[in-house]
């Protein structure tokens, strides 16, 4: 196991406020200007796995050219790991951006499906810390309790016979991992990156908004209402696919959003009661 270098929390100033989204908590410490510290809000071991393969996924990445905060070191601190990244100091989300200026949505979900162009023609191939997304997703079909009998075996068919593309994927796309300073855009929160077809990342981004965009909590944190949400993935879908045929790369979103759902049931720990309901509604998505 390494011995990562232990640092006195003392030092540094939280700056994650309540309804903030991702999976840590950012810090800073004047005496380090230009770093942002990022911890796991996991437990001890588990916030060990999750930091090691965050640090060096977003490394791998950043090294293959994609604009993302650069990763500087793996470090302890009270009782949990954290990563070091060049801090962004200025920066500030597409979420945000358009909830605070509505008007702005469509300008900001044109530049987004430009950039998620770039990023899905991107060659990831080669890398330990970028996983096969179709290999990840039949893990998650195979093992799911979701769903079962002929509408499982149906999918894992369906995961089978998928190609097993070499570009790259963000693993969680959506408005609110894509942040902007000073007109740099960086993506961020990469910890579920891998390569693959592109509509994985797609179907996740429409889950988000046609889903989980329905519930409040949601609202808070991606700064818009559901209507607004829901614009803003029309006007993406739009740019990112072109007019024509928009029925139907909504409709292939729709069943990839069925397989998000899948792969977030298989990442958490769901109760009986969430396993049911969102099995009913993976069910739906995936038709």
């Amino acid at each position: 196991m390494n011995d990562y270098k232990t640092i006195d929390k003392q030092q540094w100033t939280c700056l994650t406020k309540e309804g903030d989204a991702g999976s840590g908590i950012i810090y800073i410490n004047p005496e380090e200007p230009g770093v942002i510290l990022k911890t796991s809000r996991l437990a001890q071991e588990a916030s060990r796995e999750n930091v090691v393969k965050e640090f060096y996924t977003a490394k791998a990445i950043y090294d293959l050219g994609v604009s993302t905060p650069k990763v500087l070191e793996i470090v302890k601190i009270d009782q949990q790991y954290g990563i070091k990244f060049k801090y962004i100091k200025n920066k500030v989300s597409y979420a945000r951006l358009a909830g605070d200026n509505p008007d702005s949505i469509d300008s900001l979900a044109t530049r987004m499906a430009e950039l998620g162009h770039e990023l899905h023609t991107t060659k990831a191939l080669g890398s330990e810390w970028i996983p096969s997304m179709k290999e990840w997703m039949l893990q998650a079909v195979t093992s799911t309790l979701m769903i079962d009998g002929k509408e499982k075996e149906q999918l894992i068919d369906f995961v089978e016979g998928l190609e097993d593309a070499p570009t790259l994927l963000h693993g969680k796309f959506t408005f609110s991992n894509l942040i902007v300073e000073d007109g740099t855009h960086y993506w961020i929160d990469l910890d579920r990156a891998a390569h693959g077809l592109p509509m994985f990342d797609l179907g996740h981004f429409y889950l988000y908004c046609h889903f989980f965009g329905k519930q409040e909590r949601v609202h808070k944190i991606a700064h818009m209402s559901e209507e607004q949400i829901l614009k803003f993935w029309d006007r993406f879908a739009f740019h990112y696919n072109g007019p024509d045929g928009l029925d139907e790369f909504n409709a292939l979103c729709k069943r990839y959003a069925g397989l998000a759902l899948i792969m977030i049931g298989y990442l958490q720990v769901l109760t009986d009661l969430q396993r049911e309901y969102l099995g009913k509604m993976a069910a739906y998505l995936l038709q």
